[in-house]
């Protein structure tokens, strides 16, 4: 793994979800996958909400051309794929907040049970005493996890914010992974960035408002859950 090859596979990210962004968009907009102004939303015309989406193509294509271990990544993209179906389903239908909820927390006890991914342990927090979890760090996993989405989800109200938070999130936690010797999850975790970049730049209007798309549902319970 060199310097190179990541920057061209970073790049090769960020052109892919670029381009399937502008094909997505114009599908969007035929079968009606769209934010409509109303007394709380400001914006002007039919918005595509399709940054989730793109923004799972990006990660899809990631792991298809990259050779680096990613543990659990078959599992990941699958129950990423169920929650960027069900966010894109919600973006055009409303679904109810218990049907999204449950299956919230289906995805997240199929993580725990087949990928052994949970809290089992909060640290050394109160000194030279680690503090064990046990069978609660199942239930404080499972809270974690629906907390994220639903933060995710509460702060995509503004242009470029849920981005910029995402972006930002994934290179403290790509830089931290990247100086404990972890470099797969860390390019991973960049990987993440290449892939919303045009998103940002599209949700800013840096390419023209006419280009203008939205996250919806389906990107911030992506992003939350990763």
């Amino acid at each position: 793994m060199n310097l190179l090859t990541v920057s061209t596979d970073l790049i090769s990210i960020f052109l892919f979800t670029t381009l399937f962004l502008f094909f997505a968009r114009k599908v969007a907009k035929k079968v009606g996958l769209v934010d409509k102004p109303n007394f709380r939303k400001r914006h002007q015309g039919l918005i595509p909400l399709v940054g989730g989406i793109s923004v799972y193509a990006g990660i899809c294509f990631t792991f298809g051309i990259v050779d680096y271990y990613i543990p659990h990544a078959s599992l990941y993209l699958a129950c990423a794929g169920v929650l960027v179906f069900i966010g894109a389903l919600d973006d055009r239908f409303d679904i109810s907040v218990k049907i999204r909820a449950t299956i919230q927390a289906a995805v997240g006890i199929v993580m725990m049970v087949f990928g052994k991914l949970y809290l089992s342990s909060l640290g050394y927090i109160f000194g030279s005493w680690e503090m064990v979890l046990g069978p609660f760090g199942y239930f404080l996993t499972l809270f974690a996890v629906w907390a994220a989405i639903n933060a995710f989800n509460m702060v995509d109200g503004i242009d470029g914010l849920l981005g910029g938070l995402s972006c930002v999130s994934f290179a403290a936690i790509g830089m931290i992974l990247w100086f404990d010797g972890q470099t797969s999850l860390a390019i991973w975790c960049f990987a993440m960035i290449a892939a919303i970049l045009p998103y940002i730049m599209l949700n800013l209007g840096i390419l023209g408002r006419r280009y203008k798309v939205f996250m919806g549902d389906a990107g911030s319970t992506l992003i939350g859950s990763t």
